[in-house]
């Protein structure tokens, strides 16, 4: 996903490869929303779920970061756009102010890339009621796959064609149409794919199994034909004269919500899947690259949240630098993504890690703060170096990242030095004999990345055998 905004941000619709290469990036936006429906699915598909304790967790854990992240973002536009100063400049302006967060917050307009945590919000909203539906409609759970799916093929045809009918034009519908990108409604099909294929997840992960090679060849070919289509739609662009419609015929061609796109975007999900259980059945728990992606599904939705912030600083001066497309998506990528990991994990070690990542403070007593705070010092000199003489805002956003860990690692030392020495001791073997995490039988929630399956909203229920065919 990261790697799209890089695309979308700095090349024009007219590099017609990179904006191939971003169309096949688009699959993270569907296979989100089904992972989502997969997880909690899986977790509770034998367990009784108590809705206003799931609601109270999970809005905690998504809710205060998008909050604050929110927050952030907006500021950061009116910052950007000539200071904050005048939000408060009267109360009429500290009205509109109100109402101008409240609209972000609603919309998830605060950046380009909050919305997801608004869908987000939307599915943990309705899962109960999706789970009690599944729970008591065995035997025609494919019924109600093929009519999602008639749902879903209907908004993604008119979609991309305006309202159907007078009645989506004004008014409550009205208003529904126009953000319909920010509801639930369009990715419902995923969402509920997601949901079904974990309620059936013996028999659906026995048939990708069973199927693995003629699901990757037959996907394969999908996404070859897709591109060959694009390709096609690009020659067309790059003949039109007038270069804004040839902008917009790439546009459609690259769109996430035309329906000839989304098989290719599912061919990409299954794909995933089927490498997963190979995965899998050959991962050794704590070999390097299994603490590789342990450690970065803990990361990912700070990392998610973070990006974009990240990506504004490097690209204010990557723009400019004068060396081809293609170098620059990548050094801007690389870049991006080193920053950003450094900067969540300062937040994971900070006393706000939790209202900016959805995790708990790494254990200030595991923490060594006289190593944060050299790291965290050379940061801010180089940083500060770096935007004096060579006049990058790169070098703002690491300043900034060394200073946060300087002052968590400060705060960090104070606990640390508050505390006795048999204290310290036993804090040091406790987190020696503390057992290594392992995600071999638990699903982390792919919002937070918090493990659900010791949820204690969620108790025992009876075990439903599943039946060998699939989505019965």
């Amino acid at each position: 996903m990261i790697l799209d905004h890089v695309i979308l941000g700095l090349v024009p619709y007219t590099a017609f490869v990179a904006q191939g290469v971003g169309l096949l990036l688009r699959y993270t936006r569907y296979c989100f929303f089904a992972l989502t429906g997969f997880v909690l699915t899986y977790q509770y598909r034998n367990r009784d779920l108590h809705a206003p304790t799931f609601w109270r967790k999970r809005y905690k854990l998504i809710g205060l970061p998008f909050l604050v992240w929110s927050l952030f973002y907006w500021l950061k536009r009116h910052y950007d756009n000539g200071g904050v100063t005048g939000i408060f400049g009267s109360a009429h302006d500290i009205e509109l102010a109100v109402k101008s967060f409240a609209y972000d917050l609603i919309t998830g307009h605060a950046a380009y890339h909050l919305y997801f945590m608004s869908v987000s919000m939307q599915i943990y909203l309705v899962f109960p009621a999706v789970l009690w539906v599944i729970k008591r409609t065995w035997g025609y759970h494919r019924y109600l796959l093929v009519l999602s799916g008639a749902i879903q093929a209907w908004f993604m045809y008119q979609m991309v064609r305006g309202a159907p009918t007078a009645l989506f034009e004004s008014g409550f519908f009205g208003v529904i149409w126009r953000y319909l990108p920010v509801t639930i409604l369009p990715y419902q099909f995923f969402i509920f794919g997601g949901c079904l294929a974990a309620y059936h997840f013996e028999a659906f992960t026995t048939f990708m199994k069973r199927w693995r090679w003629f699901i990757v060849g037959a996907g394969l070919a999908t996404i070859i034909t897709t591109l060959v289509y694009y390709a096609g739609k690009a020659n067309i662009a790059r003949n039109i004269p007038d270069p804004a419609a040839g902008n917009e015929e790439i546009f459609r061609a690259t769109n996430v919500f035309m329906f000839h796109n989304v098989f290719a975007l599912l061919s990409i999900i299954f794909i995933l899947y089927v490498l997963g259980t190979i995965w899998q059945q050959r991962r050794t728990p704590g070999s390097i690259p299994d603490t590789i992606l342990r450690k970065g599904s803990d990361r990912s939705y700070g990392i998610y949240l973070a990006h974009v912030f990240v990506l504004s600083e490097v690209m204010s001066s990557s723009r400019d630098w004068t060396v081809s497309s293609g170098w620059k998506i990548f050094y801007t990528y690389v870049i991006t993504i080193i920053l950003t990991v450094a900067l969540v994990e300062t937040l994971r070690r900070s006393p706000v890690s939790l209202i900016t990542t959805g995790r708990e403070r790494e254990d200030w007593r595991r923490q060594r703060p006289i190593e944060s705070g050299l790291v965290g010092a050379g940061g801010v000199v180089f940083g500060v170096a770096l935007r004096v003489w060579g006049n990058t805002s790169i070098g703002s956003a690491i300043a900034a990242i060394g200073a946060l860990l300087l002052v968590s690692a400060l705060v960090v030392a104070y606990h640390q030095l508050s505390e006795t020495r048999a204290q310290r001791a036993a804090d040091i073997q406790a987190g020696l004999d503390a057992p290594t995490p392992s995600q071999v039988d638990e699903m982390d929630d792919p919002v937070t990345d918090a493990p659900v399956d010791t949820d204690a909203e969620a108790e025992p229920a009876h075990h439903h055998q599943d039946r060998p065919d699939l989505l019965k």
